[in-house]
């Protein structure tokens, strides 16, 4: 993982300090010395993972000359920062290939998908970074939020759903199901067959909040293909409740099906939360389209950078 005079690899525990002063060297000193002591705290109390940091270093004396902080997700996969370096004339290069070694590193690890989120017009450089190293701008997230104290508008259906919890619907159903909502799917089409399904449903669960009552199924009576999937998270500390899943099968769309499910989220929140938040693939015009009709408003838009580093698993996602 050299380029010319450089070498990556994860960061050795005695280097940590000095690696995430470079991390946080765009700050001020007293900010950036005031979360570097934090994010030991957080190492320390389990809350962050230190391990993921990665460095590159220069030279016969291994000068740090760059670090990226990666945290690992459940299922597979790796959240990035923008990397960080203390070069001045190749600083573009290093950036580069810092961000190529470590999604090497991570792929040997086992990691199927690596991935940022991030403001892309607050960090410009980091996003381009990012995009040289291996990991382009796919996409954009919408993130929207609604309160939960009135139901969304409804037209009177002629089909309804059933909704079970996935206690009583089994856990056969909500795989069959969730596989089922995938075909035709606008929502990061990138990383399709990229892991099991059990890594997405690891994933899910490894969702703060998680709880197992909050994972429905919906299905209309006499109509085995025509079903939805809704799995919810109650986000510790915060007012609102996150949809972090919600799929419909191809049978079940186009019928005024995806209100009921947005209903069923709000009726499941509103005891509880005042809100309800989701984000949605920006290209994902239907689903953007029923978000919008039932009350949803915009609150945030962020650049995903995307790198899918293995297609390998067991029973496929897709």
């Amino acid at each position: 993982m050299a380029s010319s005079d450089l070498q990556i690899e994860r960061c050795p525990e005695q280097d940590r300090a000095p690696a995430m002063e470079i991390v946080y060297r765009d700050l001020g000193r007293r900010m950036r010395e005031a979360l570097a002591k934090e994010a030991f705290a957080d190492h320390r109390a389990g809350r962050v993972d230190l391990s993921g940091l990665w460095v590159a270093r220069r030279g016969a004396g291994g000068k740090l000359v760059g670090a990226i902080l990666t945290q690992a997700l459940a299922g597979r996969a790796t959240a990035l920062w923008p990397p960080r370096t203390t070069a001045i004339w190749d600083r573009a290069e290093v950036a580069a290939t810092l961000v190529r070694g470590t999604l090497e590193g991570l792929r040997e690890g086992g990691v199927a998908i690596a991935q940022a989120v991030l403001h892309a017009a607050a960090d410009p450089r980091g996003a381009a970074d990012l995009a040289r190293g291996g990991m382009p701008h796919v996409t954009d997230l919408i993130y929207l939020r609604r309160p939960t104290a009135a139901p969304p508008p409804s037209r009177p259906a002629t089909v309804r759903f059933d909704w079970r919890g996935v206690d009583e619907a089994g856990d056969r159903a909500l795989r069959d199901v969730l596989k089922a909502t995938y075909a035709g799917s606008l929502d990061m089409p990138e990383i399709e067959g990229a892991r099991s399904l059990d890594d997405v449903l690891e994933g899910h669960q490894g969702a703060p909040g998680h709880r197992p009552g909050l994972w429905r199924v919906g299905t209309v009576p006499g109509e085995p293909d025509a079903a939805a999937v809704l799995l919810m998270a109650a986000t510790p500390g915060r007012d609102a409740w996150e949809v972090i899943y919600l799929g419909l099968t191809p049978a079940a769309r186009g019928r005024g099906l995806g209100v009921q499910a947005v209903a069923h989220a709000l009726e499941l929140a509103r005891p509880e939360a005042a809100a309800v938040e989701l984000a949605v693939d920006a290209r994902n015009t239907p689903a953007a389209k029923l978000y919008r009709a039932t009350g949803f408003v915009p609150i945030d838009r962020r650049a995903v950078h995307l790198a899918v580093l293995s297609r390998r698993g067991g029973e496929s996602a897709s």
